[in-house]
């Protein structure tokens, strides 16, 4: 199912894995689930936003089947693990950690998406 890439429903994914799959077209769903003004100040390219406390009412509005790859992000990984555990509940199945979360990839000085930013 995930082209001989090594995946595990709890192992989180590093970011330069997320980075060659991106590059591969082998992209999973990418689900950020800080608060609108932390999307806002920056996001990784793709990721959909919807706040954890909003998933419990708005999982469906990801508009993917429950056995495709979703990766999890917040700012330090305490959020995603909630959602990682309510889209499981929900009977997701491969639902995974962004190594890290958003702070390894700042760390890393990865690139960000910020909303209103000129290019």
């Amino acid at each position: 199912m995930f082209s001989g890439v090594a995946s595990a429903a709890n192992e989180p994914l590093a970011a330069a894995q997320l980075i060659q799959r991106q590059q591969a077209g082998q992209a999973p769903v990418l689900l950020d689930v800080r608060r609108v003004d932390e999307y806002r100040d920056g996001h990784i390219a793709g990721a959909l936003n919807i706040p954890v406390e909003q998933l419990a009412v708005r999982y469906t509005a990801l508009g993917v089947p429950r056995d495709q790859e979703i990766v999890v992000y917040c700012v330090s990984g305490r959020r995603a693990a909630r959602a990682q555990e309510m889209l499981q509940a929900q009977g997701y199945s491969h639902v995974r950690l962004l190594d890290g979360s958003i702070n390894a990839w700042r760390q890393q000085k990865l690139p960000l998406v910020r909303e209103g930013a000129t290019p």
